[in-house]
């Protein structure tokens, strides 16, 4: 596992911040990887669903009910396949001291981004994870660029 201090910093500012928050990527860039880092690091109780996998899609028959009494991080991996959860995931993060997070996971799909921005609105932050470059995991994703290709400094 190829750690990600810069990466794990930001997802637990704005899970500070926010009671949804939708890490987005392209596949195999890490997204799963840098959600079990921070599992492992996370204060409290940890529950993950892989909504791919057959066992946790019958966990969730009745979302609400497998959601509603769960407390600290709550990771749903996969979440472009179940969009009918942002319905419940608002009245989730609505409920008073908010007692659970959640990390939705999945690929940048225009439509996940429609749907979570309709059904989310005000509750979520977004943020990405670019291609696991060797050595730059943690890079500033500006100092990837050229510096001729960057506008000048005045």
């Amino acid at each position: 596992m190829l750690p990600r201090p810069v990466h794990l910093a930001q997802l637990l500012q704005r899970l500070g911040q926010f009671p949804v928050v939708a890490l987005l990527g392209a596949l195999q860039v890490g997204k799963t990887t840098l959600a079990q880092q921070l599992a492992s690091s996370w204060d409290g109780p940890v529950k993950h669903f892989d909504l791919e996998d057959p066992d946790d899609q019958a966990r969730l028959a009745d979302p609400a009910f497998a959601l509603r009494p769960l407390t600290g991080l709550v990771v749903l991996d996969e979440n472009q396949t179940r969009p009918d959860l942002f319905p419940l995931l608002r009245v989730l993060a609505d409920r008073p001291e908010t007692p659970a997070r959640f990390l939705i996971l999945g690929s940048a799909s225009p439509e996940l981004l429609r749907r979570a921005a309709e059904g989310l609105a005000g509750r979520v932050t977004y943020t990405g994870i670019l291609h696991a470059l060797l050595g730059i995991a943690d890079a500033d994703p500006c100092s990837l660029i050229p510096s001729a290709m960057l506008p000048g400094k005045d």
